[in-house]
């Protein structure tokens, strides 16, 4: 085109604006695999102007593409390709009509979830012989007053001054996808879950899609589920269990009865992602079968454990030890010093001081002999590091207690199962970060549950992507690709004549690359926009 001809097209157009497309072409494909609009609908139908399946999509793109609070997502959705392509207009998807549609959706969450991963199970083919469970915490702004969901309680968020929700998630083992979720009161403690766990996941499992294909999975958890009732109903339902033994007089004696010189003769295959091969100053982990016993009610099982050792936790050992002796040792000299003075005149008192500043040092349980004389007024206190205690508790440095009932696997295989368990706390770092927005703020019980429905889609709309890419060859994290992706864009054209057209921007050869890899459409098929 000569610069005269393009100097007169030019003066044909009257105004030229942007529209965000960004990383569209990577998600909307897997949306569309898993028919979140049409299950949407079929169980949850509505007669509203936007019908509620495309609400869940908008609200899930957002939380995917950008994240913003429910009064934003407005405004997000003006900027993008999205109005076209989903056939609504901007300002239609105010707040109160997304926090109204949550409303409507909350009765049908459970069932709306199930058989939308259930889809993903036959689409993807995912593998369900390895599940790993576990529990966080979401914090929300707010006094939430009548709320019986949000509640102060234990934060893995170390906002202790919030209230919270608790979550809990079961992952495959393989590319980290959620298969199963639950809202929980934010004082719910973790030790009260694993039976009503237990039973969610046999009704999710006895669905009628995954009758076809019967599974006996491994349950992957941290010591919350190593419990004598979860252990024997694992056992009743015929369901295999693998964790940490919490630490007990049983459980120690198990890890004491192997000795140094039997773990070093020992050494696992199993090691970190992170550690190369040929690395010289890596310490192999050791590991040890013994036999270990569960009962409860009357009724005994034996199943095995694992005592592994790990150069790892044996200097994070020693670490804790050491600072909580020392504090201790600190605690003690400073009510030796006031003994007998104001509130230290009563032996009651200092009795009370001294059991706290001993459960406050958990490490040194044990490491010191404190011996406390006399009456009211006239007490003096001594304390002494036991040695012969202290080299005792040196001995077990390291060393934890892998409990399971699944005897087919080996301790490399068990170990490494285990190890899988950082993959879902993965996932919740990218349920907090990439995929949250705080401050959040939302009304009603129903509305907090609807947003971790909806964010929780957005995780699985990611981890099937992930792992689409990785079965594509495309290694590139999908924050990496996100990011690669935010400048694709359409350039909305309004002509002299009255018409508008759409182009999209020229892509890079990384994102042409990355979409032929996956298979997936050009970002051409975005720009539905062409009118007169």
């Amino acid at each position: 085109m000569s610069q005269e001809q393009a100097e007169a097209l030019g003066s044909e157009i009257v105004s030229l604006s942007s529209r965000q497309i960004g990383g569209l072409p990577l998600l909307y494909p897997v949306m569309q695999e898993l028919s979140i609009r049409q299950i949407v609908n079929r169980l949850a139908p509505s007669e509203a102007e936007i019908d509620l399946g495309r609400i869940v999509e908008i609200l899930t793109l957002n939380r995917l593409l950008c994240p913003v609070a429910l009064y934003g997502v407005s405004e997000w959705l003006a900027e993008s390709v999205l109005p076209e392509l989903l056939e609504v207009e901007s300002e239609q998807v105010y707040d109160n009509r997304l926090g109204r549609a949550l409303d409507r959706l909350h009765p049908k969450l459970g069932e709306l979830w199930a058989e939308i991963v259930s889809r993903a199970i036959q689409r993807y083919d995912l593998d369900l012989s390895i599940l790993h469970w576990d529990i966080t915490s979401i914090y929300f702004e707010g006094a939430y007053n009548d709320s019986t969901l949000a509640s102060y309680g234990y934060s893995r968020d170390h906002r202790t001054d919030t209230k919270q929700v608790n979550l809990q998630v079961d992952t495959t083992d393989q590319g980290q996808v959620p298969i199963l979720y639950q809202v929980l009161p934010g004082k719910t403690a973790d030790i009260t879950r694993p039976l009503d766990h237990l039973e969610a996941l046999l009704v999710f499992l006895a669905r009628p899609e995954l009758v076809g294909n019967p599974v006996k999975p491994i349950l992957v958890s941290d010591c919350k589920m190593i419990t004598p009732e979860a252990v024997l109903a694992c056992h009743y339902h015929r369901l295999f269990y693998l964790g940490p033994v919490a630490d007990s007089e049983s459980s120690r004696a198990v890890v004491e009865s192997v000795a140094g010189e039997t773990l070093a003769r020992h050494p696992l295959k199993y090691r970190p992602k992170r550690v190369k091969l040929d690395d010289p100053e890596f310490q192999p982990y050791l590991g040890v079968w013994r036999p270990f016993t569960v009962e409860h009610g009357g009724v005994s099982v034996t199943d095995r454990a694992l005592v592994v050792w790990s150069a790892g936790k044996e200097r994070l050992d020693v670490k804790k030890r050491k600072n909580h002796l020392k504090q201790l040792l600190d605690d003690l000299a400073n009510i030796q010093k006031r003994l007998n003075v104001r509130r230290y005149k009563k032996r009651s008192y200092v009795e009370e001081r001294l059991k706290k500043v001993q459960e406050r040092s958990h490490w040194a349980k044990g490491l010191v002999d404190i011996e406390l004389k006399g009456v009211d007024e006239q007490m003096s206190l001594h304390f002494t590091i036991n040695r012969q205690r202290l080299v005792a508790a040196k001995t077990l440095d390291g060393r934890y207690l892998l409990a399971t009932n699944a005897n087919h696997l080996d301790s490399h295989q068990a170990l490494t199962i285990y190890k899988g368990q950082d993959g879902i706390e993965k996932r919740f770092r990218t349920v907090k970060g990439p995929l949250l927005v705080h401050p959040l703020f939302v009304h009603s019980d129903e509305r907090i549950e609807g947003m971790v429905f909806i964010t929780l889609l957005a995780l699985l709309v990611r981890a099937l992507l992930e792992q689409h890419c990785r079965q594509r060859e495309v290694t590139d994290s999908i924050d990496r690709l996100l990011r690669k992706f935010e400048t694709l864009q359409a350039i909305d054209i309004c002509w002299r004549d009255g018409s508008y057209q759409r182009q999209v921007t020229q892509m890079s050869d990384f994102q042409t690359h990355v979409l032929h890899r996956l298979g997936w459409t050009l970002p051409d098929a975005y720009s539905c926009l062409t009118r007169r």
